[in-house]
């Protein structure tokens, strides 16, 4: 009677497989959820978890009676983290003295009502075009021999309005990438968790969020338009892909591209994602392998020989683990290297604020190293389980 019920206990894997495929497809027709919705790997480690309890005929910790799964911290609050901006502020005589050089009109734009409510990522816009204008507005007035001593007066203060708002840009794009609606969404608001096969956005968003950094690049602030640069040179290659080539009228960034960028951003989510992922895999596999690590040692090896228990144990960590939770890790380790020269770069720029900063460096650094320990933990923990009882990770078909 009692190998009777240890052969009812163990799965076949095939079958097992299938009947949680079709449990899953079954679900996803009544919710968007499951695999194609936000909750694949958790729902994953909540099988696992209560195939476990049942083999091993012990109690889950608390925690997996919660279904829902911790938040993210809360970023700080945007108006902490917005520089302010200062404007050019021009006089009567200077703004007829610079019709023919378009600052006064770009002046003027930021004088009226949608000027003064504009969002980051225009606000970004308007200060490269300023910056453009500043540039090409001085070199008209200093034109050799055409310079009177009044254009002098006038080009030296348009130098001085030039040096500010350089100083000023950085601040401009820390604004938005700290303040923005779409960057402050992907990178506190997920709205699912990863799943294999759900993630055809998320190289899109890799790309628009380096997109967002190029804007940052020095060589933009300086107005030049690489007229004369070797085009070999990688960096200002990178560099031109984001400014708009042409006569010094032209924006440095194109606006519509910008907002586009954004948009896939925030779209995809992919930062508040990937650390909601690692973030729930650290916390239940870490319980798990607290559970485990008493349980595992009482289950019986008799000289190396796998009861049926053991067995089972393995199908259920191939299954569960190996077949959904590890690829979900995979994708955690894949986006985190794509993504870790970004932060990098954020978390040495001075214009970023130190609790922005902070933040990033919890999730990209601090978050995963915690993941990486605790998925490290639990495979060595069944890796000893399986070496004693030799027994391959692999279920037979």
């Amino acid at each position: 009677m009692r190998k009777f019920q240890l052969k009812a206990l163990q799965p076949n894997v095939s079958h097992l497989r299938s009947a949680c495929r079709t449990v899953i497809i079954s679900v996803g027709l009544f919710s968007l959820t499951g695999c194609f919705g936000g909750s694949t790997v958790k729902q994953s480690i909540d099988d696992y978890a209560a195939r476990l309890s049942r083999v091993l005929d012990v109690p889950l910790p608390d925690s997996f009676n919660n279904k829902i799964t911790t938040p993210l911290p809360k970023l700080t609050d945007s108006a902490t983290l917005k520089h302010t901006i200062e404007g050019v502020s021009i006089n009567l005589r200077e703004f007829y003295a610079l019709q023919d050089c378009e600052l006064g009109t770009v002046v003027a734009e930021r004088n009226t009502s949608l000027g003064k409510s504009q969002l980051p990522s225009q606000r970004l816009v308007y200060e490269s075009k300023l910056l453009t204008v500043l540039k090409s507005c001085e070199a008209a007035l200093t034109k050799e021999g055409e310079t009177s001593q009044s254009n002098a007066a006038l080009a030296a203060t348009i130098a001085s309005w030039r040096e500010q708002k350089t100083l000023d840009y950085s601040k401009t794009w820390a604004n938005l990438v700290q303040g923005s609606q779409e960057l402050r969404l992907a990178l506190n608001t997920p709205e699912r968790l990863f799943s294999v096969e759900n993630n055809k956005d998320a190289l899109s968003s890799v790309n628009a969020l380096y997109y967002i950094n190029s804007l940052n690049n020095k060589a933009l602030l300086l107005g030049d338009m690489y007229a004369d640069e070797d085009s070999s040179d990688s960096t200002a290659s990178d560099t031109k892909a984001v400014v708009t080539k042409g006569n010094s009228n032209e924006n440095l960034i194109d606006s519509s591209e910008l907002e586009q960028q954004l948009q896939i951003i925030r779209s995809a989510r992919l930062p508040a994602t990937l650390w909601h992922t690692q973030q729930t895999l650290t916390q239940n596999l870490s319980l798990l392998t607290k559970m485990l690590s008493t349980e595992l040692d009482a289950v019986s090896c008799p000289e190396g020989r796998a009861s049926d228990k053991a067995k089972i144990l393995r199908n259920v960590f191939y299954l569960f683990f190996i077949e959904e939770i590890q690829p979900v890790g995979s994708l955690v380790n894949q986006y985190h290297y794509k993504l870790a020269p970004l932060w990098e770069d954020w978390l040495a720029q001075p214009s970023l604020h130190e609790e922005f900063k902070r933040y990033i460096r919890q999730q990209s650094q601090d978050g995963f190293n915690q993941y990486s320990s605790a998925m490290k933990a639990h495979v060595n923990l069944w890796q000893g389980f399986l070496g004693r009882c030799n027994l391959s990770p692999v279920a037979p078909s």
